[in-house]
């Protein structure tokens, strides 16, 4: 069940009755959530709902442990449940990119090995819900989490359906004590809601799936495209990609919303950063926060003798997990070394710290508007590497853009239609950047018949461009 699809919003409809009319207290409520993750991830992944449900019930044992455990054992009983999480996210994700690279780095050798790929199907949403469990165990090991929950909330905190298979990837602590009680229905967080999944279905069925039908064909054809086509293309790419993965947060979270649950903003507007810390700050919030605790702040630490050479260090690594995150491929790695590169000017210049300044009106300074538009490019150029099949196909793709073919006339169609959507979406969440959506306020304090002619005018372009559900870019992760 895709989150844009009709068989989704009839099964809301009926967990929507259920959770608010029949659930008398937190328990029943919790009961419903738990049900809806069941058959919401059964959808997906029938045969591998069982492996889901045993992991749970497995980690929330092991947190028992943990919490009654003394402090000379509990590193064991930590590294036990982290484990048990890793290795079926090893298994599942990166086992075959282990085979393969272990048999071509021992012929270069002169050994003749078998390369034994296996049939290996990816349960849907396994990065995502295995860093909630991880990351549960590491707060429940830092003595941040105190009360262990009961198995039925930390069973809804792992499965909440609407934030499964792409996220945002949320910490137990804020999400379980809100389910600790009985949620009432709140009119306001109702509309909220309806609105932030109206604009993250904006997003995805006008703008992201509108945009495809140019990108797609051109990651398929780009060796007959000259570069200037190539390097448009790109820039498409950066805001599909946005789009649709940022709709789906939108979604997610507006969903969360009309249930009383408020999870984790995922996207700040990223298309307007202004370097490449600004953009990580705004980008996959819930990803890089959750590595920024785990990964990067205890590495800052350890390395912190070696002055801003070991905090590179530390970004290095951090964003080589973050490459790796998405993906058993040398270009999913390439592409997180990269971004952990272009923090070494920010980090030797002592910039790294220092937030940007942004205009408060309409019209943004020239500075800012030089540092979107360079942040802007770099980023529609490192995306190609997210993009890409392999190192070999982004090679050939950059050689083409940085040929003379770049100067000449882009030799592929572009739809006016894509351009204005285009346009349309990125002016709106430009006026609206200081906000958490871009339709929290907009409009609010305009009269009735302005703010609905706006929502209906949404609806009828969803309508009008939704042809079939189409799967999320980052639900393959």
């Amino acid at each position: 069940m895709l989150l844009n699809s009709y068989c989704f919003i009839f099964f809301f409809i009926i967990l929507f009755f259920i959770y608010w009319k029949l659930a008398k207290n937190a328990t029943l409520q919790n009961a419903v959530l738990l049900l809806g993750g069941i058959i919401f991830y059964f959808s997906w992944s029938p045969q591998f709902l069982v492996l889901l449900l045993v992991t749970i019930a497995a980690t929330f044992f092991i947190s028992k442990k943990l919490i009654a455990a003394n402090d000379s054992s509990r590193k064991w009983w930590s590294r036990l449940g982290i484990l048990v999480v890793l290795l079926q996210l090893l298994y599942f994700k990166y086992f075959n990119f282990f085979i393969e690279n272990v048999h071509d780095f021992l012929q270069q050798f002169g050994f003749e090995t078998q390369k034994n790929i296996l049939a290996i199907i990816l349960p849907i949403g396994i990065s995502f819900y295995s860093f909630r469990m991880i990351g549960y165990l590491l707060d429940v090991r830092n003595k941040k989490i105190k009360e262990i929950p009961t198995l039925l909330e930390y069973s809804v905190f792992v499965s909440f359906f609407p934030t499964m298979i792409s996220g945002p990837i949320d910490r137990a602590l804020p999400f379980v004590k809100q389910i600790k009680m009985k949620r009432d229905f709140s009119s306001e967080s109702f509309s909220d809601g309806l609105r932030q999944i109206l604009w993250g279905l904006f997003k995805k069925l006008v703008v992201a799936d509108s945009i495809a039908t140019i990108t797609n064909p051109m990651f398929e054809t780009y060796s007959t495209l000259n570069g200037s086509a190539l390097l448009i293309g790109s820039m498409l790419y950066f805001v599909q990609l946005y789009a649709d993965f940022s709709g789906y947060s939108d979604m997610a979270i507006g969903f969360s919303k009309m249930l009383g649950i408020n999870v984790q903003l995922n996207f700040k507007f990223p298309l307007f950063a202004q370097n490449v810390a600004d953009f990580w700050r705004k980008w996959h919030i819930s990803l890089t926060s959750w590595l920024t605790d785990f990964v990067f702040t205890p590495l800052s630490i350890q390395f912190r003798d070696f002055g801003k050479w070991g905090l590179i260090l530390a970004i290095i690594i951090n964003f080589l997990l973050i490459g790796f995150w998405h993906g058993a491929e040398w270009h999913y790695v390439v592409f997180g070394l990269v971004n952990g590169l272009m923090y070494v000017p920010l980090i030797l210049r002592g910039k790294l710290g220092k937030k940007v300044k942004t205009a408060v009106g309409l019209v943004p300074t020239f500075l800012e508007a030089k540092n979107i538009a360079i942040t802007f490019l770099s980023f529609s150029l490192i995306m190609i590497l997210f993009a890409v099949k392999d190192l070999t196909m982004a090679g050939e793709f950059y050689q083409r853009i940085f040929s003379l073919s770049l100067f000449e006339i882009p030799n592929f169609p572009f739809q006016k239609e894509v351009a204005v959507l285009i346009f349309l979406m990125i002016a709106l969440e430009w006026i609206t950047r200081h906000q958490e959506f871009a339709l929290e306020f907009f409009l609010k304090r305009k009269p009735r018949l302005v703010r609905w002619g706006f929502y209906y005018a949404l609806v009828f372009l969803i309508f009008l461009f939704y042809i079939a559900p189409k799967g999320y870019i980052y639900a393959q992760f």
